[in-house]
């Protein structure tokens, strides 16, 4: 609001500071709103829409809030109460993408596995008809060794 410096006094130092800590609260409660906070320590991780959140970002002290701006902690909760709906919705969204990916990534290892479990199984069948055709073969050999150990008769020849 324009000031008309013939009616009204210079604001103070006092004043000056309100205005001016006001202003830096309702810039930084917009860009919180907004998910583009300024602060390091804001920008590397989430963050709640709280007092101490909106002090960090306006570089305030909490103080400040709590004695002087008292109204802006009313519009802080009221951000934070329509900001929760769709966090939570995002969050669920991003919950879901997770699940589908994961789905996805079971489905291909399923499919691996089932193609491992064929090929083993095929193993196990050519190794069980070997081990039939190994002892058709000891069979055969065993009774070719009986056989050849079994005692024949000498029968002596005639003299012509």
């Amino acid at each position: 609001m324009p000031r008309k410096t013939a009616q009204m006094p210079p604001l103070s130092a006092h004043e000056k500071r309100l205005r001016n800590t006001d202003r830096k609260l309702r810039e930084a409660l917009e860009r919180l709103i907004k998910g583009l906070p300024t602060h390091p320590a804001l920008q590397k991780r989430p963050y709640r829409l709280s007092v101490t959140t909106l002090a960090r970002e306006a570089r305030v002290g909490r103080n400040a809030i709590y004695t002087n701006h008292r109204a802006m902690i009313e519009e802080l909760r009221r951000a934070d109460r329509q900001r929760i709906v769709p966090d939570k919705l995002a969050a669920w969204e991003d919950k879901l993408a997770q699940q589908r990916s994961l789905i996805q990534v079971l489905k291909i290892e399923e499919r691996r596995r089932t193609t491992e479990n064929a090929v083993l199984l095929k193993r196990i069948l050519e190794a069980e008809a070997e081990v039939a055709r190994q002892k058709r073969h000891t069979a055969r050999l065993i009774k070719e060794r009986d056989q050849a150990l079994k005692p024949i008769a000498l029968v002596p020849r005639s003299r012509r």
